[in-house]
């Protein structure tokens, strides 16, 4: 199924696409990064729900991947769904931002 999203996305050419999916954070500073991070050629637009830990991306499939937005957010020192970040990103975010260690306070 995921296959078939994938091939629907690349046909659609210059249409621009919408995603949604679950990224760590646990503050302004974090919704900052988020943001920022995702600020790149083809993508149109980024918001970040903090409460939610849900980013909603619109961009244009021909330009970035799903996948690369996965990889921006990790190079930030953020985890996805999809995937983690490093530990070596993941530490340079700000102490108040270690939503690790956040986690595993609750």
């Amino acid at each position: 199924m995921l296959l078939g999203a994938s091939v629907t996305s690349s046909a659609q050419g210059k249409t621009p696409v919408t995603t949604s999916f679950w990224v760590a954070g646990v503050c302004e500073m974090c919704k900052e990064r988020i943001e920022r991070a995702l600020d790149v050629p083809g993508v149109r637009s980024v918001s970040y729900e903090l409460d939610a830990h849900q980013v909603t991306v619109v961009y244009q499939p021909k330009k970035i991947t799903e996948d690369k937005l996965h990889n921006l957010l990790n190079a930030a020192g953020h985890d996805t769904s999809r995937s983690m970040a490093s530990e070596e990103a993941y530490q340079t975010v700000h102490d108040c931002c270690k939503y690790r260690e956040h986690e595993h306070n609750h």
